[in-house]
């Protein structure tokens, strides 16, 4: 916990999705020399001696007022390390929204399948922006305008003196205020994208941040809480909230009490009837002024008074209440009755209460699954399982962040079983050591060895093959045998694929390296590069339409993309895998590449042995069958035959490579793939 504790502090400055990343604090200390030098009367040295001396004056930067800032921040983010497993995770949200849209709207809609990718992100950063930034302005008013949420907010504005760390003076409870409102933002947002608009969904970053977060954040963010007075003028304040006009908030002049709630856009404080321009040399003295001595700067301030100050606003309004509610029936002659009624359904309540649940009643056992893999996919194994054992599946569906969700809940997560696809990130499960090693003879004998983890931590529950997909049409039957055939120049401007480093590919080239050594794989991958017809873009379903269009001859797919096409309910998809042969590769030789869908047994898992009995329930013949019908996926248990479809498409020998081996030189296959600008 301590090491946890000491990275989140270094992570604070470390990481461009933080306010106060060192880029972000260099950038706004450039902005403000600047603004100093323009300022003044001096030449440039005097210009730089005036800004040194306004900008590190050691009277703000070590004031009791910034000495407050200082132990907010380093006893804060111990307070948020521990209070924040227990909070709503985005993650878990987003799952639950997602499960609604399909249930409000019966089915998985797609808006506008022909919009670019570029589109769909760029529409999906500026809504994420806008909706973060407009629920930051609503919350931010309200801790104004309610008293009880002013008691925790006041700690933020007894701030006398200003730096970008007073950006951490908060009280945790505003803290957990903000937590929630972010999570319910990007849930909200993933959910509602990922629904109309499928894996074309992405954010726009820079460094990993939201790109207009960024911008926002290296053009002076950190100002806001400064003494730096800089104005946009009052055309661009009407859109955007400048430094000075964010000091003006934190004024303690009457006349500027709730304005500019706005964090980047002045749009909501525009509407709102709260905004306020900012002018030249207004004099700004920042604080509560005589409302000081209601939080001081000391830690009992801080963190006590606030709790004080709110709990006595309850405790008057629950007075107040219920003192106006007895005086209202009093009046009426009715108070004794009420009583007498009050006791009465108690009783009955009580009564009631004691047959609906019995005492030594338990809850039915209950397992609780994380998964990588899609409603529709998973869904049915539940329900088949439910049927047969009685068992409650709880499950919380995320494309990303389990592992760390995972690692950050540590013994009170309630997970009890991981289910995702690639060797790839099961691994990253096993090597941050979130998987139990477990026994059972059952998993042992339908899981072929090279197909599970050689210390039992993960186990395969599917294959999917690695294919190579050619044009009807353009293509001659036979062109293509090995996988390294499409690395010969005469396939120049006609391969199709997805992105390199993506897991699928990343494996595939993982799989060439220990086949031929590192070297003839970045000869295969360099060569397959530079037959590509296009940028590598899209998934994989992509690369199937772009052979029907005509743009390329060659592309790799997994296989069940194929079959999901072919069988796609819109015709015109449907075109495109009637455009397609599918080609399993190196059939003389090694066999064709094969990456699985898996899990494992949560480390702090509550309930390992129905977690061990719903792994063998996938490894069985039921669930087995029904990977091959609902995704084209192949039995891993040897003895369950692939589904009737796959069979169609023909028998096919797999690379037998122990597939923890592809996990081991998947850092390599990553260089490659960065080397040769796949």
């Amino acid at each position: 916990m301590f090491l946890d504790y000491l990275t989140a502090l270094g992570d604070s400055f470390a990481n461009p999705q933080k306010r106060v990343f060192i880029g972000y604090l260099l950038a706004a200390l450039a902005i403000a020399v600047a603004a100093v030098l323009l300022s003044s009367r001096n030449d440039i040295r005097g210009g730089l001696q005036q800004a040194r001396r306004q900008l590190f004056n050691r009277h703000i930067w070590w004031s009791s007022s910034a000495k407050g800032d200082y132990r907010l921040f380093i006893i804060n983010q111990a307070v948020m390390l521990v209070l924040s497993p227990m909070l709503l995770a985005r993650l878990t949200l987003a799952a639950l929204l997602f499960e609604w849209l399909h249930v409000a709207f019966g089915t998985r809609l797609s808006l506008w399948p022909d919009l670019p990718v570029w589109a769909v992100m760029a529409g999906f950063t500026i809504c994420q922006f806008l909706l973060d930034d407009g629920t930051k302005y609503g919350l931010h008013r309200l801790l104004h305008r309610w008293p009880v949420l002013w008691a925790f907010h006041k700690v933020h504005h007894s701030a006398e003196t200003m730096t970008p760390m007073t950006v951490y003076r908060t009280h945790p409870v505003e803290g957990v205020l903000f937590a929630l409102r972010s999570t319910v933002v990007q849930a909200t947002g993933i959910s509602v994208f990922v629904f109309f608009f499928g894996d074309r969904v992405d954010l726009v970053t820079v460094l990993g941040a939201n790109a207009l977060l960024f911008v926002f954040n290296v053009t002076g963010a950190n100002l806001r809480h400064s003494h730096v007075p800089i104005s946009y003028g009052r055309v661009v304040e009407r859109f955007l909230i400048s430094p000075a006009q964010h000091q003006v908030h934190h004024s303690a002049d009457p006349r500027h009490h709730d304005r500019n709630f706005g964090m980047a856009l002045a749009i909501w404080d525009w509407a709102g009837g709260s905004l306020y321009l900012s002018k030249k040399d207004e004099p700004i003295r920042y604080g509560l002024g005589g409302d000081l001595h209601a939080t001081a700067h000391g830690l009992k301030g801080l963190y006590c008074r606030p709790v004080l100050d709110a709990a006595r606003i309850i405790g008057d309004y629950i007075f107040v209440g219920t003192r106006n509610f007895m005086q209202a029936f009093k009046v009426m002659g009715m108070r004794g009755k009420l009583k007498r009624h009050v006791m009465r359904w108690a009783g009955i309540g009580a009564v009631l209460a004691s047959f609906l649940y019995p005492a030594g009643a338990r809850a039915a056992e209950e397992l609780n699954i994380y998964s990588h893999r899609q409603p529709f996919l998973i869904n049915p194994f539940i329900d088949a399982y439910t049927a047969k054992t009685g068992v409650k599946v709880n499950i919380v569906y995320a494309s990303l962040g389990l592992a760390q969700r995972l690692q950050a809940e540590r013994e009170n997560s309630p997970a009890d079983l991981v289910l995702t696809v690639d060797i790839g990130r099961l691994m990253v499960y096993a090597d941050k050591d979130l998987l139990a090693p477990i026994e059972s003879a059952v998993l042992e004998k339908n899981i072929p060895a090279h197909l599970r983890d050689p210390k039992n931590r993960w186990f395969a529950l599917s294959k999917r093959a690695r294919i190579v997909a050619v044009s009807k049409d353009r293509v001659a039957k036979g062109a293509i045998e090995r996988i390294e055939d499409l690395a010969d120049p005469k396939w120049q401007g006609r391969l199709c694929s997805r992105p390199g480093s993506h897991v699928y590919n990343r494996a595939l080239t993982a799989s060439l390296i220990a086949a031929h050594g590192e070297a003839k794989a970045e000869e295969w991958a360099r060569g397959f590069v530079a037959n590509l017809a296009r940028r590598p873009q899209g998934d994989d379903r992509a690369q199937i339409k772009a052979v029907f269009e005509g743009v390329c001859d060659v592309a790799i797919i997994n296989n069940y993309y194929f079959g999901k096409l072919k069988y796609d309910e819109d015709p015109a998809k449907r075109k495109w895998a009637e455009a397609v042969d599918i080609v399993f590769t190196n059939q003389n030789d090694r066999g064709n590449h094969v990456n699985i869908s898996g899990g494992g047994v949560a480390k702090y898992s509550k309930h390992k042995q129905l977690a061990i009995e719903f792994l063998e329930f996938l490894t069985g013949p039921e669930a087995q069958k029904l990977y091959g019908e609902i995704n084209f996926e192949y039995p891993v248990n040897p003895a369950v035959p692939a589904s009737a479809e796959l069979q169609s498409w023909g028998d096919f020998k797999e690379d037998q490579l122990p597939i923890s081996r592809i996990a081991e030189l998947a850092p390599a296959a990553q260089k490659i793939i960065d080397r040769v600008g796949w």
